[in-house]
């Protein structure tokens, strides 16, 4: 393991931890507006089930066993929209890998994750999620911190990169991981079209 690299993991991990985490988070989301969300998560860094409300929306979005879906329900019980299906599989995957810091010790490598050190400040872990092999960029500071994260992401488009900015972090039981980050497509580019904004307010190990 470079240096970088255990930097990393040993600034993320201030002890035993589970390979997953429940969280709970608020921010807001772009669907044409900018929109208020809370919502809870599960993920292991190779599945996720993400719970929000949206106003009068409840939206799940799922992926596991490289299956994945969204769908939004009027109070819960009007299905609104919905989307599975190969390309949805296929970004969701890409998710998966870049929530990923949310559950630092899936990215040890007894979990089969494969790291490298692009630099002392760029860190790169591929990562196994059916039906993908995404590839997590993590730029750190020298700390270890996660200052920003990002990914090819399957979308409309094809494979985009999607990242985020990392605003603050914060200590959870054993884990040390970003608290508040700014999510967008087509990172690190003069195109950068932020979408997803979040706080995260607990977080439990799985």
């Amino acid at each position: 393991m470079t240096d970088p690299v255990r930097r990393y993991l040993e600034h993320a991990l201030a002890g035993p931890a589970g390979a997953g985490s429940r969280l709970e988070m608020r921010g807001r989301i772009k669907a044409g507006a900018w929109l208020p969300f809370t919502a809870v998560e599960e993920l292991d860094g190779r599945s996720f089930r993400w719970r929000a409300r949206v106003g009068p929306l409840t939206v799940v979005d799922r992926f596991a066993h490289g299956d994945g879906s969204t769908e939004g329900r009027l109070l819960g019980r009007v299905r609104l929209f919905g989307a599975a299906g190969p390309d949805t599989a296929r970004s969701a995957a890409g998710r998966a890998a870049l929530e990923a810091i949310w559950a630092p010790a899936a990215l040890l490598p007894e979990h089969g994750a494969a790291w490298r050190a692009e630099s002392d400040d760029h860190i790169v872990v591929a990562l196994d999620v059916p039906p993908e092999r995404p590839e997590l960029h993590l730029r750190i500071d020298a700390d270890g911190a996660v200052r920003s994260a990002s990914a090819l992401r399957w979308n409309k488009d094809g494979y985009v990169r999607c990242g985020c900015l990392v605003h603050a972090e914060r200590r959870f039981g054993n884990v040390v991981v970003p608290s508040t980050v700014t999510v967008g497509w087509w990172f690190g580019t003069p195109r950068w079209a932020p979408f997803f904004e979040a706080t995260i307010g607990s977080l439990e190990p799985l």
